[in-house]
């Protein structure tokens, strides 16, 4: 059997009309029916046209779904307005030693449920090699929800800091050129008809939050914060990175990609991705033809 025929679809997920966006031709949708991609965009947009540079530079979801998002921007807190002084050379180590990313991985993968983690051909390779890609860049991901400010004199006078510094940049790097290549297997299994855009929503990817998106990690202001606000309060502040993470993680559930919190996902509200694309399977000369799609 060709190796082409192993890798596209017995048939289309769905008929076109309903894709979104659509298959062929742009449709125009209610708000509630692609919630929560941005409608404008998407009623612009069809699967056999769209572009990688419409998915890796600005996937059109709206604000705010996933991280958080502010217009204006909120003001970025003052170094006493958190525990700024926690970010030490010793304290980074120490934090990076503790491997802070494997909260990621390993048995809080949620269960993918617009999909099936056995299916084959296109959309079973793109699976595959997405959580290839997840494993490699784990670092990345993590740092992309837990990227706190290192000041430039700390860059200045403290090597490893510098390094450190320098290093993630480079991690985001290399991360979002892996990125792009599932995402050019994403559009690939699209236009086969495998899935559609809503495949991206599932929980099981991990998403990087947008440049507009307002996730930087000022350690310890959690508790900073409350004492401020209530001098007689007298809560205990972290008293390391460590510490300061375990605050951050409990606070905001985006912070760990919604890992810890899986129900709390948002696209677990979407009914819609429920099983969207089960029953696939690559093409197979000799299989019986499945049932035709309602």
């Amino acid at each position: 059997m060709p190796l082409v025929s192993m890798m596209l679809p017995r048939r289309h997920f769905a008929p076109d009309h309903v894709c979104i966006p659509g298959r062929q031709q742009t449709r125009q949708y209610n708000i509630a029916d692609v919630d929560p991609w941005v409608i404008q965009r998407i009623n612009t947009l069809t699967i056999m046209t769209m572009t990688l540079e419409v998915l890796s530079r600005a996937l059109p979801f709206r604000p705010e779904w996933i991280f958080p998002s502010h217009l204006p921007r909120a003001a970025t807190p003052r170094s006493g307005q958190y525990c700024s002084h926690l970010i030490t050379g010793q304290n980074v180590r120490d934090l990076m030693a503790a491997l802070p990313w494997n909260v990621l991985t390993g048995a809080n993968i949620p269960e993918p449920m617009s999909f099936e983690i056995t299916v084959d051909g296109r959309l079973g390779f793109l699976i595959e090699r997405y959580s290839e890609v997840e494993f490699q860049d784990l670092i990345a991901y993590w740092e992309s929800t837990h990227r706190f400010p290192v000041p430039s004199s700390l860059i200045r006078s403290d090597p490893y800091l510098a390094t450190s510094v320098v290093e993630r940049k480079n991690r985001r790097s290399h991360a979002g050129a892996r990125w792009k290549q599932i995402l050019n297997l994403f559009l690939i299994a699209m236009r086969e008809g495998w899935c559609d855009l809503d495949l991206l929503l599932n929980p099981y990817f991990l998403q990087f939050p947008k440049r507009t998106d307002e996730v930087a990690w000022y350690p310890g202001i959690e508790a900073h914060s409350a004492n401020i606000a209530d001098p007689q309060l007298n809560r205990r502040e972290p008293a390391d990175l460590i510490e300061a993470l375990a605050e951050c993680d409990a606070a905001d559930p985006w912070h760990t990609h919604y890992r810890l919190h899986h129900a709390v996902h948002p696209a677990r509200r979407i009914a819609r991705l429920a099983g969207k694309f089960f029953n696939m399977a690559a093409l197979n000369p000799n299989a019986l033809p499945l049932a035709p799609q309602p």
